[in-house]
C-alpha cells in the first residue's frame, strides 16, 4: 500500500454569467482522476440561466448566492465555507486535463512541502488550444536550475517569485492550488480590488513571497478566451496592473528589496496603456498617464502623443485624422 499521503483539496469556482462555459468546467473537475472532495461554486449576483446547470450538478457541488461583488469577494466566500487544507481557485470558464489533480497531490507530498502549486496552461479560443504554451515563453533563467519548463517535469522553486513575477507572470488562477496555511497568513483576497483589471495579481504577488513553490510543467490547464472575459481587455488589465503594483510598493513587505524594478513596471504599463488610450481616443486617459509620468519618459512617439493630447479637439482631431489617414 503506498505511504502518499492524499491531502484534502477543496475546489472554488466564483462565477457571474457564465452558464454557457460553467457546465463544461464543472465536468472537467469531476472527471479529475484525483478528484477534489468537495466542489464549492459561489454565484456572484448572475443574471443568465446559472442556477438551471447548478440545479443540475446539485448531486456533486455545494453552491452559494452572494450579491455581485466581483471574484476577490466570492472567492473569499468559497474559502469560508471550504473545508479542506488546500484550496484549488478555478474560474468558471476554464478546462483541466483529467490528471491535473493527480499532478497536484505529487508535488503536496514533495519535501520540503510547497506553500502553493501551480501549473503551464494553454489558451484556448473558441475550443482550439493553442500550440505554445505560457511556460514557453519564459525569459531564460527564469525558473532557475534543474527546471525544464518543455517537459513534464514537475519541481519546486525554493526561493521567491516575487521579484520575478514583476517582468513575467506565469501563475494563472485556474490552476493555483494554496495552502489553508498560507491562504489565511495572507490574509486572503484584496476586496478593494475587486473592480480592478487583473485583480488577481495582488493575491497572487502575495503567494509568491513564500516558498517553496511547487509548478507543474506540463501544460494541463486550458485558458479561455472569449468576448465576455475581462482578461480580453488589454487596456483595463494594464490599468488594473498599474494600481496593484502601486499598492504593492506601498504594502508588501517583499516589495522592499525591489522598489526599482515595481516602479521601472510601473513605467512600462503607464507607457503601453497611453498607447493604447491614445488609439482608443481617450485624451482624457492619456492626460491622467502623462501626469502620472514624471519626469516625461524619453522617445519621441510618446512625447508627441502627449503633447497632442494636451492639445484642443479642433487642433489636435484634424492633426490626428491626417497622421492616421491610409493611402488606399
Amino acid at each position: 500500500m503506498s505511504n502518499v499521503r492524499q491531502r484534502r483539496v477543496s475546489a472554488i469556482l466564483p462565477t457571474f454569467n457564465r452558464a454557457d462555459f460553467l457546465e463544461s468546467a464543472l465536468n472537467a473537475i469531476l472527471s479529475q482522476l484525483v478528484p477534489p472532495d468537495e466542489i464549492i461554486v459561489i454565484d456572484d449576483g448572475s443574471t443568465d440561466h446559472t442556477d438551471a446547470i447548478l440545479q443540475k450538478f446539485a448531486k456533486y457541488i455545494r453552491s452559494a448566492r452572494i450579491k455581485n461583488s466581483g471574484a476577490p469577494v466570492a472567492r473569499n466566500a468559497g474559502d469560508y465555507l471550504a473545508t479542506g487544507e488546500w484550496l484549488w481557485f478555478c474560474d468558471s470558464d476554464d478546462i483541466w486535463s483529467p490528471l491535473y489533480l493527480s499532478r497536484v497531490h505529487g508535488l503536496l507530498n514533495a519535501n520540503p512541502q510547497p506553500r502553493f502549486v501551480f501549473g503551464n496552461f494553454r489558451l484556448v479560443r473558441e475550443d482550439v488550444w493553442d500550440i505554445a504554451t505560457k511556460f514557453e515563453s519564459a525569459p531564460p533563467g527564469f525558473w532557475g536550475a534543474g527546471a525544464s519548463p518543455r517537459g513534464k517535469k514537475d519541481w519546486l522553486v525554493t526561493d521567491s517569485l516575487y521579484a520575478r513575477l514583476l517582468t513575467f507572470q506565469p501563475i494563472f488562477h485556474s490552476t493555483l492550488v494554496v495552502s489553508r496555511d498560507l491562504f489565511d497568513a495572507i490574509g486572503g483576497y484584496n476586496p478593494s480590488f475587486a473592480r480592478t483589471g487583473s485583480e488577481d495579481f495582488e493575491f497572487i504577488l502575495r503567494c509568491a513571497a513564500h516558498a517553496p513553490a511547487g509548478v507543474i510543467g506540463e501544460a494541463l490547464v486550458g485558458i479561455r478566451r472569449h468576448t465576455g472575459n475581462f482578461s480580453a481587455d488589454q487596456l483595463h488589465n494594464l490599468l488594473g496592473e498599474i494600481a496593484i503594483l502601486r499598492y504593492a510598493r506601498a504594502h508588501h513587505a517583499a516589495a522592499a528589496g525591489c522598489r526599482a524594478a515595481i516602479d521601472d513596471q510601473i513605467v512600462r504599463r503607464s507607457l503601453q496603456s497611453l498607447e493604447l488610450a491614445f488609439s482608443a481616443g481617450d485624451y482624457e486617459l492619456v492626460r491622467s498617464l502623462t501626469a502620472s509620468l514624471k519626469p516625461n519618459p524619453a522617445g519621441l512617439k510618446p512625447q508627441i502623443k502627449m503633447l497632442l493630447a494636451a492639445m484642443p479637439p479642433a487642433v489636435r482631431d484634424p492633426i490626428v485624422a491626417l497622421a492616421t489617414r491610409r493611402t488606399p
